[in-house]
Formats: structure tokens, sequence, C-alpha cells
């Protein structure tokens, strides 16, 4: 059977068919529709909540380090010392209770107050009113040790607070902080605040309590929403309970959980779900919630955002396609049922198999790739080519599994040959050298007023350490040993790589002071800066130069610049300069710089070069562990 007689077959089932997709395609764009709003609400949620968590810290802690201050400090202890002179300080403050009368228009505390401390807290009031434009604190006053009021700088107050709850818990834990409250006195919502204050050996000494408005804990939240609400969506806020804090853009407590607030609470800390009725499933609500988890050392009041969103601005545009084409679609699934027989009976099925046999073949497996015997002539075609093609391509990977196997051993034979050859000839070169120095050095000084032989046994020393640093290139090169990490000063590092070199008198090397340390193989290290040093003075030669190192920290890494004035290295080499045996000098081994490579690899770190001027840069992090 051909499958053009196959298609033609069923061309008006799938003409059909596609009417159903239609009507489903609808209602899974209505799904993927509302999981987008409710986990873009969510989000929104989750973001007010964190705002909102940081700005009550906020507030909590200025109001904190407000209890710091020296002139709190000392007042406290001024009038901590007159206490400790009453005989009876219990019966004091119930006199004083009895004879100070505390109203808003008489704020202070007759002979305990403290006229400096009062306006400085009056000051503070009155910089949060001119900053906000409204009142951020309802009351705000200071007791000593004793629980006496020391200065009242808004509000109104008891003199003796030492029976009060607050002042007790605040007393004994460090901070106090209260519940969301009507205050019938300034016929306004807030919540009280205490801090301990200590003195600089951290005794007790007395306490500030703060009144603030709920206003301005939801200054910046009120804000928020008001972007947030359009048509069809609204941001709510719930206390610990479920209860209404807020609602319709402005501040409302109710005494009622909210219906679903089980449902939230049964949910993790942020999520979403969908409030509908089953017999519509046109109406329903998106509830995108965020409850508090604090910030920094503020635990959060359990409050929760809710934004809901209704069903009237996300379906009724599908709602009435969707309903036009209920009709035409009864007579498409018919066809669709006829149509998906065929298909799946003559094409479905063995295209499966060639899926799965295509995915065997793409996972490296090719002995499930026989394929079953179909009455569609193409179908056959392509399954013979599909065993074919698993057939050569499994011989093909065979082959190249082998070739990749042989270069590889015989790469690494080769780099262990000549590794041990040249870590042999180094070491055997090195000891009869160490020998032909001692004797230079002896000659040296039995020669102590002869120039000719002075000058001889110099061009030996110098051709001895030229010999000695080719050598030390090649067993640096070859010798991979574990790093011995430790913390280093960098300054110090590249001072020691200077001292161990001779830089001639017309050459300048600075190396900056810098505080900055890293954690590394100094003697390794030590190697890289060296070998830098040599190329940059080889390179400047006999003219004056100067070779300046530049040292940083950029986020967490230490870059290091070394520049030099001498010539700049050849363009032809300059990409690949630290390659094995790759030099510009005619005396060099070639392996210099790329043991630098080596070693700054295995701090986990770059290096590199550029020309204009010559400069190396090497990259490490601060901590290479």
């Amino acid at each position: 059977m051909k499958i053009s007689f196959l298609i033609i077959a069923v061309m008006f089932g799938i003409s059909l068919t596609f009417t159903i997709t239609g009507l489903v395609t609808f209602d899974l764009t209505v799904q993927e529709i509302k999981k987008l709003l409710g986990s873009r609400n969510e989000g929104f949620a989750f973001n007010m909540i964190q705002n909102l968590d940081r700005h009550i810290e906020s507030r909590i802690s200025d109001f904190q380090e407000l209890s710091k201050t020296e002139l709190l400090r000392d007042t406290l202890l001024d009038s901590n010392k007159e206490f400790e002179k009453l005989e009876n300080i219990k019966a004091y403050l119930q006199i004083k209770e009895q004879e100070i009368e505390f109203t808003e228009d008489n704020p202070f505390i007759g002979g305990v107050s403290d006229v400096a401390l009062t306006r400085d807290l009056l000051e503070t009031i009155e910089f949060y009113q001119d900053e906000y434009g409204y009142d951020v604190v309802e009351e705000l006053f200071v007791t000593n040790a004793y629980g006496a009021n020391v200065a009242l700088a808004s509000g109104i107050s008891d003199y003796s607070q030492s029976d009060e709850e607050w002042w007790q818990q605040t007393k004994e834990n460090g901070q106090y902080i209260g519940k969301l409250q009507f205050n019938e006195t300034y016929q306004n919502y807030s919540i009280e605040f205490a801090y301990s204050v200590m003195d600089t050996d951290g005794n007790f000494i007395g306490i500030l309590r703060v009144l603030i408005t709920l206003d301005d804990l939801l200054n910046d939240f009120i804000q928020e929403s008001a972007l947030l609400t359009i048509p069809g969506r609204t941001v709510l806020l719930l206390d610990h309970d479920g209860a209404q804090i807020f609602s319709n853009k402005e501040i409302f407590l109710n005494e009622s959980p909210i219906s679903y607030f089980r449902t939230i609470q049964k949910g993790n800390d942020v999520g979403f779900f969908e409030l509908g009725d089953d017999d519509d499933v046109d109406n329903f609500r998106l509830v995108s919630y965020a409850q508090s988890t604090g910030y920094r050392t503020f635990e959060g009041f359990d409050w929760i955002v809710v934004v809901e969103q209704n069903s009237s601005s996300i379906v009724n545009e599908f709602v009435e396609l969707r309903n036009s084409i209920i009709g035409v679609s009864i007579l498409g699934m018919i066809a669709s049922i006829i149509g998906a027989f065929l298909i799946s009976s003559t094409v479905s099925s063995p295209l499966k198999h060639l899926a799965i046999t295509a995915n065997s073949i793409s996972n490296g497996d090719f002995k499930t790739t026989n394929t079953k015997t179909n009455k569609i002539d193409e179908i056959n075609t392509i399954s013979r080519s599909f065993d074919d093609m698993a057939k050569n391509l499994q011989k093909l990977i065979n082959t190249e599994k082998q070739l990749a196997e042989a270069n590889v051993k015989i790469k690494n034979e080769r780099l262990t040959a000549i590794g041990e050859v040249s870590a042999s000839m180094a070491h055997n070169i090195k000891n009869p050298l160490a020998t032909v120095k001692s004797s230079a050095e002896i000659l040296q000084k039995n020669s102590k007023n002869d120039d000719e032989i002075k000058d001889v046994v110099r061009r030996m020393n110098r051709s001895i350490d030229t010999i000695s640093h080719q050598i030390n290139d090649v067993l640096n090169y070859v010798r991979v040993t574990p790093l011995d990490v430790k913390l280093i000063k960098i300054s110090d590092l590249m001072q020691s790589a200077k001292n161990s070199i001779e830089i001639p008198h017309n050459i300048l090397l600075e190396i900056p002071e810098t505080e900055l340390q890293i954690t590394g193989d100094s003697e390794k290290l030590e190697i890289v800066f060296i070998n830098i040093f040599l190329n940059a003075i080889q390179a400047i030669g006999k003219d004056d130069g100067k070779i300046s190192c530049m040292i940083e920290q950029k986020n967490s890494n230490i870059i290091i610049k070394i520049q030099n004035s001498g010539s700049n290295i050849p363009e032809e080499i300059l990409s690949h300069i630290f390659q094995p045996l790759v030099t510009s000098k005619q005396k060099g081994t070639g392996l210099g710089l790329s043991t630098c490579k080596n070693i700054i690899e295995q701090h986990k770190g770059t290096i590199s070069a550029q020309n204009n001027p010559t400069c190396f840069i090497i990259t490490m992090p601060i901590s290479s562990e």
C-alpha cells in the first residue's frame, strides 16, 4: 500500500480533527494563562512581602541604633546614680506616679527629665516627619534601669513602667515587639517596639520604647499595591490569623479570617491556587500568596500578601470563540475516531517503532535496530535504511575509537619518554655544572689581583647561570608536583623573585607595596615571576628601560600586570607563545613560559600576553583551594 493513498483516505478525517484540536488548544491556552498569571502574581506577592519585611527591619534597626547613642547612655547612667541614692526606690516611684501628670502638652518628666535627651529625641521625630511627610512615631520615651521615665519626646505615658509586661520582657530578652493594635488615644493603628540600653560593659541601664504607626510601616507597601491594582486584580495583606490588614488600597483590619485562609496554611510559604465553581469552569479566581519569612535579624510578623485575579480579564475573550465551534466539533469527533484508527494501525505504530530505533541509535545502542516489516512500502524502505545506518555507524565508531586510543597511547608514550630523558639529562648536566661553578669560585678567590682571570671567571659564571636557567626550565616543565599551598603576600613574593636574579644597572624594576594576599605555592609562583622578569630584561637589552608591576583586586580575583619597555613579542608567535618549544630567543629552551602557564593553571588562574607595550597579565583567584 502506498502512503499517498492513505493520505487521501484520511484527509477528510484530518480536516475535522483540526476542529477538535482547536477546542483543546483553547482550553490548554486558558490553563497556561492561569499558570502564567498565577506564577507572575506569586512573584509580585513575594517581592512585596520581602520589601515589607525589609522596610520593617530598617525601622527596627534605626531605633535600635538610637538606643546606642552616647547621650542616651550618659543620661541613663546619671539617672541610675540618682536612684541608687534613694533608700526606697519602689515607694519613691509610687509617690512620683501620683504627683506627676503626663499629657501631650506637658511631655517632660519633672526633675528626672533630661532636657538634652528629650530635645535629641524630638529632633529624631521631626526628622522622620520632615523626611516622609507624615507621623512615623506616636510615642517615644526612655526609662532608666528602675522603670522611671527619663525623657518623653512624643505621646503620653505613666512615670513608672517597671510593672508593664513589655518593660519586663525587654529587660529580660533585650528587645520587645508588640502586636498590631488600634490605639484609642491616637485613633490610629500602631505597633510598639522596645530595646534594652546597655553601657559599654554590657550592663543593663534602661529601655527605649517607640510606638510606630502602621501608616509608616505600610507606606511603601501601599504604593506598590497601587501600581499592581488593575481591573480584575486585588492586593490584600493578611495577619498571622488570616484577618485582613489592608484591602482595596486602604488599611482595613477585619477580625474574621479570609475564607480561603486554611488553604494558604496548608501550602508552602509561596504559591498559588484556583478558587472556582465546579458547575461553571469559566468563573474562577486565582489566589497567589507569599508568607513573611523575615529579613536579617527581623523574624517577621507572619503576615501574608495575597494577589487575587478573577476570570474576567483572562478567559472571556476565549469563551465566545470556543462556544461557536462546539456544534461543528461534534461531527469532527466522529471523523477523528475513524482517522485515528487508520493512522494508528497503518502509520503511527511503525513510525513510533522507528522513533524508538532512532533514539536507540543516538544513545549508541545498535543491538535493537532490527525493524519490523510493514504494509507501507515507504516505511519498509526507511526501516532498511535505519538498519544499514546502524551497522555502518557501529563500524565507524569502533574504528574511530581504536584510532583515538592508539593516538593517545602513542602521544603519552612519547611525552613520557621525552620527560624521562629530559629530566635525566638535566640532572646529569646540573651535577658537573655545580662542580664547574665551585671551581670558578675557587679560581676567583685565588686570583684576587689578576683582572684577566676575574673577567674570565665572570664570563664563566654568566654561562653557568644561562645553562642552569635552561636546565631549570626543563625540570620545571617535566616535573609536576602537588602544590604546597599557604597564604602569601603578593608584593613579598615578587620582591623575592626580584632578589633571586641579577638586574642590570640600566633597568629599573618597580614592585608596588600592597597588602593583597593569595593562597598558593610560593616556590612555584616565584618561578613564574623570575621567568617573566628575565624575559623582560632580555627584551630591553642594553638600552635604558623599565619593568613596571601593577597589582589590583577585581571581585574575587587578583590581577597582576608586568609591563616592560622592551621590544614587542613577534606577532607570528604571540598567539602561541605559551606552547612548549616556542621562543623568539636564539638561546632559549622555549619551555619557560609554558612552565609559567602550567603553574598558573595549577592555581586555577590564567596568563596572557599582549603588545604595545609588552605586558603579561596574570589573573588568579584570591583562594585557589
